[in-house]
């Protein structure tokens, strides 16, 4: 099933006109919106939070880009939201880049992109989990090399505009060498070149694709397939949209993080005093559907280390 398209608005959920001011906490994600929306509120509702009761939303969905996300960041800023939500990279440079004062809970990218000196105390407006996803990316790589002994080189999918594309390259780039595997680089401008990109890679005789997620998952997990390519990413609903395999951190369980700490904030907490988190639970998932399309066969050791194989 397709991901709704981008949002390039906002939508307030829901309207509290006429009631006694709640706190509002803006939500401003870089690229597809779904599951991260649905986590955080459902993680919140988990804090003991009641939407539409005890608390509001500011949704705003872009592009992986940070330059296209500032103005909706300003928006937030504009309504004087009480908390900003920034998923991934572009989502947390647009963030950062309007407001110095109102605080930021983030998730995504890393420490050094998302531009935290002091990971115990921030000393800032900005806090939250990273994932070290660049070199879980690595781990994914390796797992992969597992699923198929005779990889000989893998494409690496990497948006320009998303400045975690430098620590994801090159924290990939040393695994692919530990495993003598060739590294080859698509470094796209826009989502919208992925169907040349792949072509490109088919032409050259790749083995397998690693996608960045700000690319789109969806649609790159459509291409692989079409391709006939084993595609594998670190965020998990790459595989819930027909990708072969994913290894990274549990997303419901960095939600649970974020929620907590927006809730410690609304209740008085400073940014600067809750330390950025680093996950600390990762998982292992297969699309055995893809896998039996592809003609793909994840070895019988693999399979017992998986944590859920999607049919």
């Amino acid at each position: 099933m397709k991901r709704r398209s981008l949002l390039l608005g906002a939508l307030v959920v829901p309207s509290l006109a006429h009631a006694q001011k709640v706190p509002t906490v803006g939500f401003l994600i870089a690229g597809d919106p779904e599951p991260a929306w649905t986590l955080f509120r459902t993680a919140m509702t988990a804090a003991g939070h009641v939407e539409g009761h005890s608390i509001a939303y500011d949704f705003h969905a872009g592009p992986s880009d940070s330059a296209k996300l500032e103005p909706l960041a300003q928006a937030m800023i504009d309504k004087k939201v009480d908390v900003i939500v920034a998923v991934l990279t572009p989502a947390i440079t647009a963030a950062r880049a309007r407001t110095s004062t109102i605080p930021i809970v983030f998730f995504g990218g890393s420490i050094e992109t998302s531009k935290v000196n002091n990971i115990a105390r921030p000393q800032a407006n900005a806090t939250g989990v990273v994932s070290s996803s660049a070199s879980v990316a690595g781990k994914a790589l390796q797992i992969f090399h597992q699923a198929k002994p005779q990889t000989k080189s893998v494409a690496l999918l990497l948006n320009e505009a998303d400045p975690f594309h430098v620590p994801l390259q090159r924290d990939v780039e040393a695994a692919a060498q530990a495993e003598k595997i060739e590294s080859v680089l698509y470094l796209l401008k826009s989502p919208t070149d992925m169907p040349q990109a792949f072509d490109a890679m088919v032409q050259r005789g790749v083995d397998g694709v690693l996608v960045q997620p700000s690319l789109g998952l969806d649609r790159a997990a459509e291409l692989a397939l079409a391709h006939r390519l084993p595609a594998f990413s670190f965020r998990r609903e790459f595989t819930t949209d027909g990708g072969l395999m994913t290894y990274g951190a549990d997303q419901a369980d960095l939600y649970l993080g974020m929620a907590s700490y927006v809730d410690r904030i609304l209740k008085g907490a400073r940014p600067a005093d809750l330390p950025v988190v680093m996950a600390s639970r990762y998982e292992l998932v297969i699309n055995q559907k893809t896998a039996r399309a592809l003609g793909f066969v994840f070895p019988p050791m693999l399979l017992a280390t998986v944590d859920e194989v999607i049919e």
